[in-house]
């Protein structure tokens, strides 16, 4: 009598608690999802004369925008390495986004906000406690090759 044929199964992915920064980090991306799901809401609501096709799509890119944010805040949160080059990502389009707030449009304060924001949430996602983190996760490749 023959073995049924096994299916290899791939270990879980690997978490490892992240330190109070990386953590702060999560929540904060945590609540730009909830402010961008708001901004979406807004959005539909004050355009009552737009184009439906213009509104929906408007509000579907929000939408994708939040879900890739709060992914990514999820995944800082439960300790994932994956999820950090993503939020550090974020906070770059923050800083960019709060640029763009603060001088061309005149925005001065809501600008230097985001601005903070952005440099503030990197900072934590770059700086010491986080690097200690990223590099106790194993090797991605393997161990390190002798020299």
């Amino acid at each position: 009598m023959s073995k049924p044929h096994q299916v290899p199964v791939d270990p879980p992915p690997i978490s490892i608690p992240p330190p109070p920064a990386v953590k702060i980090a999560g929540l904060i991306l945590a609540a730009e999802t909830f402010g961008i799901l708001i901004l979406a809401v807004v959005i539909v609501f004050s355009r009552h004369e737009a184009d439906v096709k213009w509104v929906v799509a408007t509000a579907s890119y929000f939408l994708l925008i939040a879900a890739f944010i709060g992914a990514s805040a999820n995944g800082l949160l439960r300790g994932r390495r994956w999820a950090r080059s993503p939020g550090l990502t974020i906070q770059i389009l923050i800083l960019a986004v709060g640029f763009y707030l603060a001088f061309p449009s005149g925005q001065l304060m809501q600008g230097i906000g985001l601005m903070v924001l952005g440099l503030v949430t990197g900072a934590m996602l770059i700086g010491r406690q986080a690097t200690e983190w990223i590099t106790s996760f194993p090797p991605l490749f393997g161990p390190e090759p002798d020299r």
